[in-house]
């Protein structure tokens, strides 16, 4: 069998489909035909059954969601849908390979829309290892980058190497793990990137460096086959882990430049409402706490509380770093007195300012102890809906 034929003839009914579904008047419905027919090529036994494809968005570890993504290629064997109906599910981001944005011409104005997209979904991908257990061996290695490619049916009175030109220029205002693994206008040809060497092609998202550059290639009617070949490729090669729902439940949250992993929401007594302390106030914090530097585990017990708690009293914790953000030197249970609580003119008990408001969170991956009673109205912002 001539493969090369064959995948030539498939591109050429995928083209007179598209150009058919130009009949349909409402635009979402055109939409969703043009992800539709992308989509049947891929599921009639082109990828292995453990792929799964969705539509619809994906929600990270950091509390934030995805932009409706046309083709979600997740794991079907291992993963979960969160949400699902007809057209639109939600995946967690521990099961999801990778997406394709679907266009159906690609002028600059769509071009960058995708890449848009993109860069927003692997901003999401988490970090860290792998912990996988086989043979009573456990292994760890690096989790993998999700890939972000995108396939037209036509260009819009542009050319591959202008949409080249429009991609480096879109790159240098991002970093590379949020470039694009692979572009394919279909019956024109393809842009992938390249490394240093003119041979070296840089199609996983790890292999995606600085020392990369866009690279354009008129396969023209080879295009499906190359797009095709790239997209099984990058599957095959990434091994994701367990997804870890847990996570999900009380994921972190981004403020700002900064990861927070705990709870540091608050009400606001005047009207209830939700707020967190923003990011020029966590700004503080850290800058505060680093020229300080950490403490023992051991020393803030006693600098809070004058002694260590019952429990808490091994030596592994103890040991451990902590940042106690205390600017106003408050002093401690232990140095309260008798009183350690008031009651105001207006009958509200409340805490004189101490140790005891102490919230404790990790920061960027280091834990801090924050003296809430050192903070005031102004550090505060109200936690987006």
């Amino acid at each position: 069998m001539d493969t090369k034929a064959l995948f030539q003839a498939i591109s050429s009914k995928m083209h007179a489909d598209f150009k058919a579904s130009a009949q349909v008047a409402h635009h979402g419905s055109k939409g969703t035909i043009r992800e539709n027919i992308l989509r049947k090529f891929l599921d009639e036994g082109r990828l292995p059954s453990k792929y799964g494809l969705g539509s619809g968005e994906i929600v990270g570890r950091i509390k934030d969601t995805s932009r409706q993504s046309d083709l979600i290629i997740y794991d079907k064997i291992d993963g979960v849908t969160l949400l699902y109906d007809e057209h639109t599910q939600v995946y967690p981001i521990d099961c999801v390979y990778g997406i394709i944005e679907v266009k159906s011409a690609l002028s600059k104005t769509e071009f960058i829309d995708a890449l848009d997209k993109i860069a927003a979904f692997k901003s999401m991908a988490p970090g860290g290892h792998v912990w996988l257990s086989r043979g009573g061996v456990t292994i760890s290695f690096p989790r993998p980058r999700p890939f972000g490619m995108i396939f037209a049916y036509n260009l819009a009175g542009n050319s591959l190497d202008s949409l080249t030109a429009n991609l480096r220029e879109w790159e240098q205002r991002h970093p590379p793990e949020l470039w694009p693994n692979y572009v394919c206008v279909l019956g024109i040809g393809t842009i992938s990137h390249q490394g240093k060497d003119v041979f070296q092609k840089c199609l996983d998202s790890e292999s995606i460096t600085t020392e990369s550059w866009p690279f354009p290639l008129g396969y023209r009617e080879d295009s499906l086959w190359n797009f095709y070949s790239a997209l099984h490729d990058l599957c095959a090669r990434m091994k994701l882990g367990p997804v870890e729902l847990l996570t999900y439940y009380e994921p972190l949250q981004r403020i700002g430049r900064f990861v927070i992993d705990g709870r540091f929401e608050f009400r606001r007594q005047s009207d209830n409402a939700a707020v967190r302390p923003n990011e020029a106030t966590i700004a503080r914090i850290v800058g505060w706490c680093g020229s300080q530097g950490p403490m023992r585990r051991e020393d803030y017990f006693l600098k809070r509380f004058g002694s260590v708690p019952d429990g808490l009293n091994t030596r592994q914790l103890l040991d451990r770093h902590i940042y106690l953000y205390n600017p106003d030197d408050l002093p401690g249970l232990h140095e309260l007195g008798d009183t350690p609580f008031h009651v105001d003119e207006d009958g509200a008990r409340s805490s004189q300012p101490s140790l005891l408001s102490v919230v404790e969170v990790v920061i960027d991956g280091h834990h801090y102890a924050v003296c809430m009673d050192s903070l005031g109205p102004e550090d505060f912002e109200d936690v987006p809906q």
